[in-house]
């Protein structure tokens, strides 16, 4: 009789514990609904306060936060977001919550500090050290950054072409071109190696031989996605916005999905204040590709046009 009481009782704890953990989700999931209805709706000051207090409900929980990080990226509220990613790392510990997907979710949203503080303490792994990679070159920490790329058994085209701008950065100009040369011998059509050779020459002072490299792959091809959307960057980076917006929005038309002129077009709406549209590019990119680090330039964007 006892014994049955006993695992009787264990049974009333365990659906007690059970029915408070789906009452809990619950009403996370409405409270996340209530907020998103907010910022819809305009009432970025009271989704702002709701996250907030969203976030004191859900301190345990690395996931949770953020999620109220991103939404107070989302309201403009950078001191609240920077509150709550402070207090991400200390939430991993003992949750057996993958600290690299949180790490690239902290990176994601523009806190590679504490996207690093976590990375730090794993063991590393192939996609740990390529994250960390990531979060030291968004630190501007570019020469540990680069030293990273050494330790990676099998590095990719992306893996590269952020090593070879961390170079660049480092003030290693003519390294770097070298470099993004080769790397563009080896993927010409490549958009993230296109950029980065656009970029490199144009930090080590060859602006002049960035527009031809440009305008040579829209004459190869002036229906090329690419083509156009690495003139959309180039042209913005010109100061010559009108035109940039032209060229991202031909990308965007035979390529939907493409990063670049995505990142280019949101940026011409928020110089015209047209920031909501802005923020409507940067949670499609964010769906596409959770983590790109063109979701916060362009919600930075917003923040200071």
């Amino acid at each position: 009789m006892k014994v049955y009481e006993a695992i009787n009782g264990n049974c009333r704890i365990l659906m007690f514990i059970s029915v408070n953990q789906i009452q809990k989700r619950m009403d996370k999931e409405k409270a996340l609904k209530e907020i998103q209805s907010n910022i819809r709706a305009g009432k970025t000051e009271l989704a702002s306060k709701q996250t907030a207090e969203l976030s004191n409900c859900f301190s345990d929980d690395p996931l949770m936060l953020l999620t109220c990080a991103s939404l107070l990226k989302v309201t403009e509220d950078e001191k609240g977001a920077e509150t709550i990613a402070e207090r991400i790392p200390g939430s991993v510990r003992d949750t057996g919550i993958s600290g690299l997907e949180v790490a690239k979710g902290l990176r994601g949203i523009g806190f590679p500090a504490e996207a690093e503080e976590i990375l730090s303490g794993l063991d590393e792994s192939e996609e740990v050290i390529r994250e960390r990679m990531r979060a030291l070159f968004d630190m501007r920490m570019y020469e540990e950054s680069s030293l990273l790329y050494k330790l990676l058994n099998s590095p990719t085209t992306d893996d590269s072409a952020v090593m070879i701008e961390a170079v660049s950065a480092g003030g290693e100009h003519d390294s770097a071109v070298n470099m993004a040369e080769n790397l563009l011998g080896e993927a010409p059509d490549d958009p993230t190696v296109m950029r980065c050779y656009c970029t490199v020459l144009s930090v080590s002072g060859k602006r002049k031989e960035a527009g031809k490299f440009v305008k040579d792959n829209l004459k190869k091809d002036k229906s090329s996605p690419n083509a156009n959307a690495l003139a959309a960057y180039y042209l913005w980076t010109d100061g010559k916005s009108a035109s940039a917006g032209a060229y991202a929005s031909k990308a965007i038309r035979q390529d939907p999905g493409n990063i670049m002129a995505m990142e280019i077009l949101a940026y011409c709406l928020a110089e015209k204040g047209k920031s909501k549209e802005a923020k409507i590019i940067a949670g499609a990119i964010n769906e596409n590709e959770p983590g790109n680090s063109a979701v916060v330039r362009i919600l930075d964007m917003c923040r200071i046009t």
